[in-house]
């Protein structure tokens, strides 16, 4: 297995690899090292709010409002304005290492990179129709060598 620090060196050194193949667990630790940030960045933005302000935002969430026009809870402190501006820059500077990545996750499985982008715009039409692709992705992916590379977890061959 593909230790955390690995997963996430090859996850960023390999942004721009289209054409080999990425593990399951090379996916899987950059999944959760993303969750953590971002979780990190959610309680950082309603911490910097205050009780009042996080409040507010609460009882707004719980009506499930379809717009942000009734939304008004005042300016915004300087630290949720920090984790706001983080998350949205690590959005954009972890897009294509995200794409990269689900698309050599389905090479290594033996399917065509591109099926990702389909997963994309899925998600954008079918609600829950990226959970697919993550339950997809907890499979391993073919044993050997296939049309896009070597199999990463294979030991050599055996001589003894």
């Amino acid at each position: 297995m593909t230790p955390p620090n690995v997963a996430l060196y090859n996850w960023i050194h390999q942004a721009f690899d289209f054409r080999s193949r990425s593990t399951r667990a090379d996916y899987w630790w950059t999944r959760l090292f993303v969750f953590i940030v971002y979780f990190a960045l959610l309680y950082t933005f309603v911490a910097g709010l205050g009780p009042d302000k996080a409040e507010l935002l609460l009882e707004w969430l719980a009506t499930q409002p379809q717009s942000l026009d009734d939304f008004d809870i005042g300016p915004l402190p300087s630290l949720s304005k920090f984790a706001l501006t983080a998350g949205i820059v690590f959005a954009i500077l972890t897009l294509i290492p995200d794409i990269s990545i689900s698309w050599r996750r389905f090479q290594d499985m033996g399917k065509p990179g591109w099926l990702h982008i389909l997963f994309l715009v899925a998600g954008t039409l079918i609600p829950f129709s990226s959970l697919i692709q993550l339950v997809w992705f907890i499979f391993p992916g073919t044993r050997g060598a296939n049309r896009y590379g070597p199999d990463k977890l294979s030991r050599g061959p055996d001589i003894f």
